[in-house]
């Protein structure tokens, strides 16, 4: 599913966010990467799901070199396969929860997005907020929503970026909970980044970084 060899990614003011990472992650893995805040955690997140480039070094993604893609073409390979979850959940607040999800679905040519979106709301234990805005919601429904977003295209990849960072540890462990769950009976992939040694029982495997580097796994 992932596979990066020796990848260094150096920004302009000359941090090395990471060097030299070579990593490999397995269709169906649930997968922890750990370490402390400024480790490289989320540059090596956007960097898997393209939205960023390495310095130098190659990353495949579901099986192809994505490192010289075009914009176009990478968009074309992520579109409905790669999804992200955040720590901050970027919610639209304008619209309700079930239009956040439904607008989302017709982006990606989901069919019957809105039938689609009220489907996953109901799995997602919303069904009853589907009406509110996000500024209704306590953290940890935003946080469903954005899953619930992230899960609209029927992903085989998700990324998640300290996804329980801004909710307390009962709603991370639910969180957490439904991770596992979509992992085990629907077979997704998932890569979290996390520095929260409390979750570490929910991985399969943990890689650990230091200073942009492996530590150990």
């Amino acid at each position: 599913m992932v596979k990066l060899k020796e990848v260094w990614k150096v920004f302009p003011d000359g941090t090395k966010a990471l060097k030299g990472v070579s990593l490999e992650v397995a269709k169906g893995e649930f997968v922890g990467i750990m370490g402390p805040s400024g480790s490289g955690k989320s540059t090596l997140l956007h960097i898997v799901g393209g939205l960023d480039r390495p310095t130098s070094g190659e990353v495949y993604l579901m099986g192809r070199d994505i490192s010289s893609l075009s914009e176009e073409d990478l968009v074309r390979l992520r579109k409905g396969k790669v999804a992200y979850i955040f720590q901050f959940y970027y919610l639209l607040e304008d619209f309700t929860v079930l239009e956040n999800l439904t607008i989302i679905g017709e982006i990606l040519g989901v069919e019957r997005p809105e039938e689609k979106a009220s489907e996953l709301l109901e799995f997602l234990r919303l069904d009853h907020r589907k009406n509110h805005k996000p500024h209704q919601l306590s953290g940890g429904e935003q946080q469903r929503v954005a899953i619930g977003r992230a899960l609209i295209g029927d992903p085989e990849l998700i990324l998640a970026d300290e996804p329980t960072g801004n909710i307390d540890w009962a709603e991370g462990r639910k969180i957490f909970d439904l991770f596992k769950k979509l992992n085990r009976e629907k077979g997704i992939t998932f890569l979290v980044a996390t520095h929260n040694p409390d979750l570490k029982d929910y991985f399969n495997r943990i890689v650990y970084l230091k200073d942009g580097e492996i530590a150990g796994s």
